[in-house]
């Protein structure tokens, strides 16, 4: 009887779980789909299984060429993945790729240590032998890069995302809904700000 019970639980749990994910997936590519109109271009969407989608626009405004959106969702359909996933701290998240038209030189990257994609991130890094340290006034970041443009512009981001009171979260909340998602306005002046520096970021 236990087995059974077991049984018609994960099963419950498994046609829940796909159901709030279609309609979590449904509402975040509408959301994401919304927030590129100001980028113009051509968009293509792509479903990569039942828990991912990825959106790529090319043919943008300058100083924007192309720009690649990736969405992980939540396991929700399985429940031992899903209980993992929400100890460790994982929710829907957001990723966003950006190829800037311009001449560019440098580099950085700063990274959650405890979210998700830091692996690979601390792997890169390693192997590109740059030196890490804690972002000053993000200790709970990470920074790298090969010299010090890189440490300037990653500060000088970060402040001026403060100074706009702007709060990009990566995981997304469900509790967004806002139409564009607060990040997607802050690319194009990233954007202009890195190549008025001449230095090419690695967020």
């Amino acid at each position: 009887m236990s087995r059974l019970a077991l049984a018609a639980f994960l099963l419950g749990w498994y046609v829940i779980g796909l159901y709030l994910n279609r309609q979590r997936g449904g509402q975040l590519v509408r959301q994401v789909r919304d927030s590129i109109q100001l980028f113009g271009g051509t968009a293509t969407i792509r479903w990569i299984g039942r828990s991912a989608f990825r959106i790529e626009v090319a043919q943008l405004r300058a100083p924007l060429t192309d720009l690649g959106i990736s969405l992980l969702l939540e396991p929700r359909e399985t429940f031992l993945l899903w209980l993992v996933g929400r100890w460790s701290g994982r929710r829907d998240w957001l990723m966003l790729s950006v190829t800037l038209d311009g001449v560019v030189k440098g580099a950085f990257e700063v990274y959650h240590p405890r979210r998700r994609g830091a692996t690979d991130s601390a792997r890169e890094v390693r192997d590109l032998g740059w030196q890490t340290a804690a972002l000053p006034g993000r200790p709970e970041l990470v920074f790298a890069a090969p010299g010090p443009d890189g440490r300037a512009l990653a500060q000088e981001t970060l402040s001026t995302l403060r100074g706009l009171d702007v709060w990009i979260s990566l995981p997304v909340p469900a509790a967004e809904t806002r139409v564009p998602l607060p990040v997607f306005p802050l690319v194009p002046q990233l954007a202009e700000m890195i190549l008025a520096r001449g230095v090419s970021d690695r967020p």
